[in-house]
């Protein structure tokens, strides 16, 4: 095995189960070192199946390489680097530890070229997540997490399910485009659906995003949902369903992030807001409009994590302000960090020559191709 064929997020779930053991100083230097060479590791993958494993009478591939997979392997790296970077002075390692373990697990899932892989994958992947919102060691994130491992259980109990019976109807357990023509489909895409954020169980995000730490948030906000995106543009695109079920995450979210006051609840809805578009893209279903989902998909994570920082930042200086109403005037006492939170809100603004801007007229666009009226 080289590394052009090891799973890059295996490395990545080692390093975190190794953070807790190690002193502080080679910590320190995992937390920084090691994203970098998960980076690398991803751009060593090439199109195709580069691992495979024989289980029960079926070839897993656990290896599968493609753009889209790479694109947002690429991403999650460079987020647990960054998310690393923000965090990298905690006293306590258990946080960086799951999070690595999260993280980790977001990559396996894009690489991953069967649904059994895929399940393994993401079961993990919500275990780390739970870990990261319980890591905040306060009352409210103890009650969180366990409210959000309930959910992802659901979630993952439904997926389970849609799988073996899809794998009962086709003999086939390859992870590619299905047709919504039997319940083992609509179960997977409704277990898909769960970590999206999607309704009826939309409220676990704003839940339990904002009593995890700003570091844990940074995380939290660019795994779960992203990874959903990620598996729902293999599965299920050009499903129509999932137009609607896209533009009632848009409203929803921002309707009530409008209505909050609290800055991670405003940030957290959002995140559902933002990833409504991404949705919408996949359900027209346009070479235009998966390129736009994927484009916002990126783009997405990058300029949350910059308000999430920007964010955190302002909570630690004024020692523990979350209201909106309660702040003003830090432009003057931190001007840096202000800068990084009006490029932040520009970009998911899509003010003109923004990130944002560019992936949401690409989806626009393609609705615009497919004569939508959205």
């Amino acid at each position: 095995m080289t590394i052009d064929t090891f799973p890059p997020g295996v490395l990545l779930i080692f390093g975190g189960l190794v953070l807790p053991f190690v002193s502080s100083g080679v910590r320190k230097t995992i937390v920084l070192l090691l994203p970098l060479l998960v980076l690398w590791s991803v751009w060593q993958i090439s199109d195709g199946i580069q691992l495979s494993l024989s289980f029960l009478e079926y070839e897993l591939a656990i290896v599968e390489g493609d753009t889209l997979s790479r694109l947002f392997a690429t991403v999650f790296a460079v987020m647990v680097f960054g998310g690393g970077l923000f965090a990298l002075n905690q006293k306590e390692p258990f946080e960086l530890a799951a999070a690595f373990v999260y993280g980790g697990s977001a990559l396996g899932v894009v690489f991953a070229g069967d649904l059994i892989t895929v399940f393994v994958f993401w079961e993990v992947m919500a275990i780390g997540s739970t870990l990261v919102i319980w890591s905040a060691k306060t009352p409210q994130s103890y009650r969180a997490s366990i409210r959000y491992l309930i959910i992802h259980l659901l979630g993952g109990v439904i997926l389970m399910v849609g799988i073996v019976m899809h794998i009962q109807n086709t003999g086939s357990v390859e992870f590619g485009a299905m047709k919504i023509d039997n319940v083992g489909t609509w179960l997977i895409l409704a277990g898909f659906l769960v970590n999206a954020g999607a309704p009826p169980l939309t409220a676990w995000l704003p839940d339990a995003y904002p009593e995890a730490s700003f570091s844990g948030t940074v995380f939290l906000s660019a795994f779960t949902t992203k990874t959903a995106v990620y598996v729902l543009m293999i599965g299920f695109p050009g499903t129509e369903i999932l137009i609607y079920i896209g533009l009632y995450m848009i409203f929803y979210g921002i309707i009530y992030a409008l209505l909050e006051n609290d800055m991670r609840r405003i940030l957290s809805y959002s995140i559902i807001n933002q990833v409504g578009f991404m949705v919408t893209g996949i359900g027209i279903g346009s070479e235009m409009a998966l390129n736009g989902a994927a484009a916002h998909a990126f783009t997405h994570i990058i300029y949350k994590a910059l308000l999430l920082m920007s964010a955190g930042s302002v909570y630690f200086m004024t020692s523990g302000k979350r209201k909106c109403t309660d702040l003003g005037g830090l432009f003057q006492s931190m001007p840096i960090t202000c800068i990084c939170g009006i490029v932040g809100a520009l970009a998911i603004s899509s003010f003109p020559l923004t990130s944002g801007f560019i992936s949401k007229s690409m989806i626009a666009q393609a609705a615009v191709d497919e004569q939508l009226f959205l």
